[in-house]
């Protein structure tokens, strides 16, 4: 063997132990449990390193849960079910009304990076009244916590 060639293998190698050392969990928050699913949001990608070897089966572990804290994150409020503060920001990210008869359900999607695993994790279901305030032409979404049919709140016209 000449050196041209334990050089090679060991330049091979080096990059072998690069790409185990580190795993990425791949995350978005989807309307649907497919990954074909409508996109809502993307999100944040937690990455796992470590300085040897990080296994799929602990990038596996974790990542479900992280992706859903990922989107908690970006919600900016708690999910299953969504709290005022997410369901308040998911309305802004929709922004549309939504009816009890036509709900929006939030789905965190992930996949862990070389470990052929993906899934999802329900997040909670939409409702938003839309107000508007024709005086001063403005319009904004209001999270309907509940998801009923009940009447969007008045809006001082001015």
């Amino acid at each position: 063997m000449n050196s041209a060639t334990i050089h090679f293998g060991l330049v091979l190698l080096m990059f072998a132990v690069v790409q185990a050392n580190r795993r990425t969990c791949f995350c978005d928050i989807r309307t649907g449990t497919e990954s074909s699913s409508p996109l809502f949001a993307d999100v944040e990608n937690p990455v796992y390193r470590h300085w040897f070897h990080y296994s799929c089966s602990s990038a596996k572990s974790r990542c479900p849960d992280d992706c859903r804290n990922a989107a908690a994150r970006l919600l900016e409020g708690t999910t299953n079910p969504l709290d005022f503060d997410a369901g308040a920001t998911a309305c802004e990210i929709l922004g549309r009304g939504v009816t009890p008869d036509d709900r929006v359900h939030l789905y965190a999607h992930y996949t862990t990076s070389s470990c052929g695993h993906s899934g999802y994790r329900y997040l909670g279901e939409v409702c938003c009244f839309e107000l508007h305030v024709p005086k001063y032409d403005i319009t904004w979404y209001l999270f309907n916590q509940s998801c009923d049919d009940g009447e969007a709140p008045d809006v001082i016209s001015g």
